[in-house]
């Protein structure tokens, strides 16, 4: 029976963890669960699983005297406690930005597997964690559902048989359509395929969520900026493809459910029997691939982040994050967000070879910078 912690257990990714370990509960047991504010949701995660360990952003004392056989953690050092329990064999990290950095190099150092959704901490800090999950040999198993298509396509294929891999996006809730000047965050959120939280929905209308991928793919992958590639594909069947040097693609193909990718992970090697929903071929109609604008802003941003490496990456995440924070407040308008993100960009000292503590810097001073360029322009 493995032993799951999971990082982040009232979102989208790790409720839909909970739902893949309940098809599949003679073979898995929850030991940790870790979530930010959601005390009714991690409530009844907490009746149903009666995990050992639970950690919460602070310590609430009436909360937990209802649970007196589970020993309650907090902040980021209770993070870090629960990446490296020695009772677990994988940690699902499914808590969005860079606050679970930290924990996740605590996991790889303890040579924990790792179910990785959280796509921000290889973004800004791929150059360590890669480089340190090999040493270690600690895996890393990609969740998202693109990074986890091509890690199936990929898989026993030596690199220099890869040509190519193909990211898949649906493009979002305004593909195909004009954008208006007055867009709100609802009109933003109505995403027409994938349920996910506010900040990846918004990303996922800006396309930097594909932007992150992308530079999140050159890492799990080891692949050079010209190898990967994003393509629109509005029915979202299809979620990565690999090109190989003969010319033969391989695609991954499931309806747009999160507990696919899960599952996998999950399960890994071995695979399960699941009861979601599968693709009828005879009802789907024409599937389409659209090649995105290579000198989009965003694809730009990626390409530059890859290249650069350094602080680029961290000040790109940290500007976006509070980028979109200001949009979903209302502060600035949606077509604001990526000219706003790439002046933070510009603006900065830019240091090539980084730490953790220059992670945490830059993050902080493009979150600051991001609004303070929004006073400057009122």
């Amino acid at each position: 029976m493995k032993k799951v912690v999971i990082l982040g257990s009232t979102g989208t990714i790790g409720l839909n963890t909970l739902e893949v370990v309940r098809q599949g509960i003679e073979k898995f047991r929850v030991i940790g669960l870790a979530c930010q504010a959601s005390r009714d949701i991690l409530a009844g995660q907490i009746d149903e699983f009666h995990p050992p360990y639970v950690c919460t952003e602070e310590q609430d004392t009436a909360f937990e005297s209802a649970y007196t056989g589970t020993k309650f953690l907090y902040g980021e050092q209770g993070l870090e406690e629960m990446a490296v329990l020695k009772e677990a064999d994988i940690i699902v990290f499914a808590i969005p930005g860079i606050k679970t950095l930290k924990a996740l190099i605590s996991a790889i150092k303890a040579k924990k597997t790792i179910g990785l959704a959280t796509k921000e901490v290889l973004v800004v800090a791929g150059d360590i964690i890669m480089p340190l999950a090999d040493r270690e040999k600690a895996g890393i198993l990609p969740i998202d559902s693109e990074h986890n298509a091509i890690f199936q396509a990929l898989e026993g294929l030596p690199r220099q048989d890869v040509a190519k891999v193909y990211l898949t996006a649906s493009g979002g809730p305004f593909y195909g359509t004009r954008i208006r000047e007055d867009v709100s965050p609802e009109d933003v959120l109505a995403h027409p395929v994938w349920k996910m939280g506010k900040k990846i929905t918004v990303d996922s209308a800006t396309m930097m969520n594909k932007a992150f991928e992308v530079i999140e793919a050159h890492h799990l992958f080891n692949l050079p900026a010209d190898k990967i590639d994003v393509l629109i594909h509005p029915e979202a069947l299809v979620h990565g493809m690999a090109e190989l040097t003969d010319g033969t693609i391989k695609g991954i193909f499931s309806v747009p459910d999160m507990k696919f990718p899960i599952s996998f992970v999950l399960n890994y090697p071995d695979r399960n029997n699941s009861c979601w929903d599968r693709i009828d071929f005879g009802h789907t109609g024409p599937l389409h691939f659209v090649p995105v604008k290579k000198d989009a802003l965003w694809f730009s941003l990626a390409r530059q982040a890859i290249e650069k490496k350094g602080s680029f990456p961290v000040v790109l995440n940290g500007a976006n994050e509070e980028a979109v924070d200001l949009f979903l407040a209302k502060r600035i308008r949606f077509m604001e967000i990526l000219p706003l993100v790439q002046k933070v960009v510009e603006s900065h000292n830019y240091k090539k070879d980084i730490s953790l503590d220059d992670i945490a810097y830059f993050h902080n001073w493009a979150k600051h910078k991001t609004t303070e360029l929004i006073g400057d322009s009122k």
